[in-house]
């Protein structure tokens, strides 16, 4: 059994902004091998936070102590630790050790064994989702003082490379009144003090948290508890508002899933301020219990149809990457990371997904479907659609300009891989069950080889799956839309990049497109 070691933490003094402060922690409860942590969300000067780590033991010389680059599920360099100040590494005494500030986002800390505490500044990643358009991003944090703190832990906690699969205990230091709405929900230790908990940085990372003064609502679909989380200065008691039209989408998604969400809790974190007429933002980031949600519009009221659409995508992803995924995902280096092969598959599929279960669960006509797939036919024209997705993915860090086309071809070809299996199983199997099997297969803590996830699902599926992998995935021939889509009778118009329904079916068309949509 580990020897548990007290300590108190107190008169803390640092600089913000050439001002000091004093800041000081109650007892905490330390183990031989815990990340402590204290954010100070109270004391805030100019958008910074003061943070303050009580490192574990080591007796290793030196330690190359990391703030993350990029997280899982966002493929741009975020470099968090650009938004650190002030980095101190101090013993035991308080003297100060040596550090080495190697790049934006990493420090080497020499003579680890002496070394007691960390601490350091932390500024917001962005001000407000507007007018500042595309500087607010989900993976970020925001901080204003005694209004609201969107807290990603990724913009604000290291990790040891030397040092990695370890506990954290995040000491939260809040202003009276307020509530840390979290799917990893925080110990309330008392009325301005939370504790958060987890086995390791993954977990850590996998649940954002937003602290404000509460607006909640509790969504129940079968055996899952689904949180509301709203910050809003333009309405109060609006997340009933909000839940009312997500349950309707979640008790859809559970349909579409298979009659079961593979989730107990699950927390949608929402941060929403007012935009002028005819500006909108939505950006949103998922995890394995919960969707943190950034919103610009201009109207409350307008909310609940932009968080309809952002969190039918954003949930599909408990699917996929989430419970099926690689191990560049289940071992993710947050410095330099080495990215999967298979966005098709991450945001593709999802993206599939989300256009594709309102047509099958009767929540829309055909012909809004129809009009759904023109829409993502034109967006894909924009793009140089003469790349291999395989390639594109294992370096959409480099490919900015054309990382969105998942969005769109990946949709599409999700569309054309899905009809294929109908077409092949005589109606029994398409991406739904697909990715059910997947799920079976591996589930969250079992990840795939990435070289090897085409030749699972050919035996899976069927052999003619592989040739469609190996052309319009691996490789860059035009996929067969025009084609796939006539099965079913719907009309693609090539020039105009128009899709509509066609009268008049045979009765195979009917057939598939039975198959397809449940018609």
């Amino acid at each position: 059994m580990k020897k548990l070691l007290h300590f108190l933490l107190s008169a803390i003094l640092f600089t913000s902004c050439q001002t000091a402060k004093k800041t000081v922690f109650n007892q905490m409860v330390n183990t031989e091998n815990t990340y402590l942590y204290a954010i100070d969300l109270v004391n805030v000067e100019k958008d910074k936070v003061f943070v303050t780590l009580l490192t574990p033991k080591s007796n290793l010389e030196k330690g190359h102590f990391v703030i993350p680059k990029l997280v899982p599920g966002y493929y741009g360099a975020m470099d968090f630790g650009q938004y650190i100040s002030d980095f101190k590494a101090l013993d035991k005494a308080g003297n100060p050790l040596k550090t080495e500030h190697l790049d934006k986002n990493s420090w080497w800390i020499y003579d680890l064994k002496n070394l007691h505490s960390i601490s350091y500044l932390v500024d917001d990643g962005w001000d407000g989702a507007y007018p500042r358009q595309g500087t607010a991003k989900s993976p970020g944090s925001m901080f204003m003082k005694d209004s609201v703190f969107v807290i990603n832990y990724n913009s604000l906690i290291g990790y040891f490379e030397e040092i990695k699969e370890t506990p954290y205990q995040v000491t939260i230091t809040k202003p009276k009144g307020f509530y840390g709405s979290s799917a990893n929900k925080p110990f309330q230790k008392d009325a301005t003090t939370d504790v958060v908990s987890t086995a390791n940085y993954r977990d850590l990372v996998d649940a954002p948290i937003l602290y404000c003064v509460p607006d909640t609502a509790y969504i129940n679909i079968g055996d899952t508890k689904v949180l509301v989380s709203l910050y809003s200065k333009e309405g109060k008691h609006f997340a009933k508002t909000l839940a009312a039209p997500l349950k309707n989408l979640l008790k859809n998604q559970q349909a579409y899933l298979g009659g079961q969400l593979p989730v107990k809790d699950y927390a949608f974190l929402i941060y929403h301020e007012i935009a002028p007429q005819g500006n909108f933002l939505g950006d949103g980031l998922e995890h394995n219990n919960s969707t943190l949600c950034i919103f610009a519009a201009h109207d409350l009221k307008a909310l609940p149809e932009h968080l309809f659409d952002v969190a039918a995508h954003e949930f599909f992803h408990i699917i996929t990457p989430l419970s099926i995924h690689s191990k560049e995902i289940q071992f993710y280096d947050y410095l330099n990371p080495v990215l999967s092969k298979h966005l098709w598959l991450y945001e593709g599929m999802t993206e599939y997904a989300t256009i594709h279960m309102p047509i099958k669960q009767k929540m829309i006509k055909l012909e809004q479907f129809a009009s759904n797939i023109e829409e993502k036919v034109k967006s894909m024209a924009q793009f140089n659609n003469n790349l291999s997705f395989t390639l594109l993915s294992k370096y959409a860090m480099e490919k900015q300009d054309s990382y969105m086309n998942f969005y769109q071809k990946g949709a599409l070809i999700g569309l054309c891989l899905d009809i294929k299996l109908r077409e092949l199983s005589d109606g029994k199997m398409g991406t739904q069950e697909l990715m059910q099997a997947l799920v079976k297969n591996y589930g969250k803590n079992t990840p795939f080889e990435d070289n090897e996830l085409f030749d699972v699902i050919t035996q899976m599926t069927y052999p003619e799956i592989r040739s469609f992998f190996k052309e319009y995935v691996e490789g860059a021939r035009p996929f067969p839309l025009k084609e796939t889509l006539f099965k079913v009778g719907l009309d693609l118009d090539d020039n105009k990049k128009t899709v509509r329904v066609m009268p008049n079916l045979s009765e195979r068309q009917l057939t598939l497109r039975r198959y397809w949509i449940n018609e």
